[in-house]
């Protein structure tokens, strides 16, 4: 089977004005991670016009799937976008700006929903013809929880996927540009919160109690050397502090809590495993040298993604087709992606669309997805699905 891409553009160019607003309608109805219900909701509407062969609701909470074709052999391939926005708030002069108070979607998945309804509305009128389609919009990707509770959920094994694919644009790069690599793509990451807890004093006698100032202190100066000190650069470790605290704002009294947070990444999740148990190990042991009581929890977890070499061949072909610039980082990426669950699980891929290099940051307030970006995305995907369907045909 061979894709006409005069043809697939043609469609693109009759359905380009209805996604530019399916894209803005979705950006109104920004919701936080795992709370996507008005959300899924719209997609479910938008996809219901395509005529799937089934539609699966509820998944992992507000996740929707959206099959198309029969069950024939050949492969079961699935796309993920995700349906969840950022606690940042909207651009208030933006024509269609979030409904949502202090909720934006300043990381763009409004933008990757628009892609992937896009590849519905193709589907819809031109079914596989081997295997099916699983279409995925999943919920909570900003706190990594979601990808695991769609694993989890008896619906999911409704359907069988063989391999995963999924895009994320990237500011910084060559708008339309493909940035990927084989192997590691994305770093596995963890976010860790430590509690340290002394007994407080009267502040004008300081020596009887136990303040963890001097504890938070040590370890906040520590941790970021345990990733450089420790581990080899080849693996990426890196540990962020991102909030440390003790005590309240009372002057008479010295304080008996203290608590430190901080995040972990690798290139590998055997290396952030090592990772978190140096650092429990040296933190325990600093928080008991001064006689504190310690407790650590371990909050939204990120698996490594994994890109198969040879979907990135298949990428890499229809990048080509397209006449796009292909960039291969040397390195993996430091920040997480919840698709690496998925990827530890099936063959995947997951590759980014460069957003332009000027283009604002992703989570910076002045983001917004660009509108330009909506048919190179959707083109990638089919022409790798109907590549997919060719090698199944020969």
């Amino acid at each position: 089977m061979k894709v006409d891409i005069k043809e697939l553009e043609n469609f693109l160019d009759d359905h380009i004005q209805d996604l530019v607003d399916l894209r803005r309608e979705l950006h109104k109805k920004a919701e936080l991670s795992g709370d996507e219900k008005k959300t899924a909701e719209f997609v479910i509407k938008v996809l219901k016009e395509t005529n799937p062969d089934k539609i699966i609701e509820n998944v992992g909470g507000c996740g929707v799937i959206a099959v198309y074709g029969e069950e024939k052999s050949g492969p079961d391939l699935m796309i993920r976008a995700e349906l969840d926005a950022l606690p940042i708030p909207d651009s208030p002069d933006l024509e269609y700006a979030s409904e949502n108070p202090d909720t934006g979607h300043k990381c763009g998945h409004d933008g990757h929903m628009t892609i992937v309804l896009g590849v519905a509305r193709w589907l819809g009128e031109n079914k596989p013809p081997k295997g099916r389609v699983y279409l995925l919009f999943q919920p909570a990707e900003e706190t990594g929880e979601g990808a695991a509770r769609i694993l989890k959920d008896e619906k999911f094994s409704e359907i069988s996927p063989y391999m995963a694919m999924a895009l994320h644009n990237l500011p910084g790069y060559p708008a339309h540009s493909v940035i990927v690599r084989e192997g590691t793509f994305t770093s596995a990451s963890v976010g860790i919160e430590m509690k340290l807890k002394g007994t407080s004093s009267h502040a004008g006698y300081p020596e009887d109690g136990r303040s963890p100032a001097a504890a938070m202190a040590q370890i906040v100066n520590m941790l970021p050397g345990i990733a450089a000190q420790e581990f080899p650069r080849s693996t990426n470790a890196l540990i962020t502090i991102i909030h440390a605290s003790v005590g309240k704002r009372a002057f008479g009294t010295t304080p008996g809590n203290a608590v430190v947070m901080a995040t972990l990444r690798a290139n590998s999740n055997e290396v952030l495993k090592e990772m978190k148990t140096h650092v429990l190990k040296r933190c325990r042991a600093i928080a008991e040298s001064w006689g504190l009581t310690f407790s650590e929890d371990f909050v939204e977890p990120f698996d490594a993604t994994i890109n198969d070499d040879s979907c990135v061949d298949i990428l890499t072909e229809a990048a080509e087709k397209l006449d796009l610039k292909i960039i291969r980082p040397d390195n993996p990426f430091p920040w997480s992606e919840d698709f690496g669950a998925f990827s530890q699980k099936f063959t995947g891929l997951l590759f980014c669309l460069g957003s332009g290099k000027e283009h604002p940051q992703l989570h910076h307030p002045d983001y917004d997805f660009p509108d330009e970006l909506l048919q190179t995305g959707i083109k990638l995907f089919l022409l790798q699905l109907h590549k997919y369907w060719q090698q199944a045909q020969n």
